[in-house]
């Protein structure tokens, strides 16, 4: 007797913020699980919406699809939370699981994106493509970890492949295209000429309009580096800083990109 395949999910959200009354809020949302968003919260007067996103399934599974879209007003502030690690399960052969990320800032808006880890299980095929689309004149503060597996049950590069499309646009001229891709069965990503050891892959960007007025000097030295822990910063056309770090230890890259976050944070 024939076997029916799994059904596969195509998640789904779609969100748009405005202010209105003083408070950035989101008045249109479209959620298709697995995808499922918060109601806007705030911390006292300040005016930005935080909004937590929710992946209800517990991770991708061969055939899975994810599609996110956030619109910004002009005038806007929002900070987006992963709720937790998205989680990639095993692929079956010829399948893949996407998941497309796309946001448009609008004049003087400001999107915080908070980093969360992604990891790829063994046999793991998985893809990502996030496009940001920015005014000149807005900020986005966006972060992402790439984990190797899961390193405590000893899978560590033993996924097919991780592949990540990143790019930023302002006023439609790409000024960033970072490419990430992953086949560990044809190389030694742990090796030297390549993550030289390293674990775990964390970036940190920034564009805005006062980015320009960041000491980048000042701020590189205070970056955490030691024995299992690198870093480096660099400054981008466009208003653009980008920060990467390579590490052993998945807990030492984030406290420490976390800190690094709020610093840019503050700055602009």
């Amino acid at each position: 007797m024939h076997k029916p395949s799994r059904y596969i999910h195509h998640g789904k959200l779609d969100m748009v913020f405005e202010p209105r009354r003083g408070y950035t809020r989101m008045p249109h949302v479209y959620q298709q699980p697995p995808l499922k968003a918060s109601r806007e919260l705030y911390v006292g007067t300040d005016p930005t919406a935080t909004v937590y996103i929710m992946e209800s399934s517990g991770g991708m599974v061969s055939g899975d699809r994810n599609d996110i879209t956030v619109k910004i007003a002009p005038d806007s502030k929002v900070r987006l939370v992963q709720q937790s690690a998205l989680k990639i399960y095993p692929t079956q052969p010829g399948d893949i699981c996407k998941f497309t990320i796309d946001v448009d800032l609008g004049e003087r808006s400001r999107l915080e994106w908070m980093p969360e880890v992604l990891i790829p299980f063994v046999d793991a095929n998985f893809q990502v493509d996030t496009t940001l689309r920015i005014a000149s004149d807005a900020t986005v503060l966006w972060g992402e970890i790439v984990a190797p597996g899961r390193e405590k049950r000893g899978e560590i590069f033993d996924y097919q492949s991780f592949r990540s499309n990143f790019k930023i646009f302002v006023e439609d001229e790409l000024i960033a295209f970072d490419s990430l891709h992953f086949t560990p069965k044809d190389a030694a990503y742990g090796g030297i000429g390549i993550l030289e050891g390293a674990l775990y892959v964390g970036s940190i960007w920034l564009v805005s309009p006062n980015a320009a007025d960041i000491d980048i000097r000042a701020l590189q030295e205070t970056l955490r580096v030691e024995e299992g822990l690198k870093a480096g910063m660099t400054r981008l056309e466009g208003n653009a800083i980008h920060c990467r770090w390579l590490s052993v230890d998945q807990w030492k890259m984030q406290e420490e990109m976390k800190r690094v976050y709020a610093l840019l944070a503050d700055m602009v």
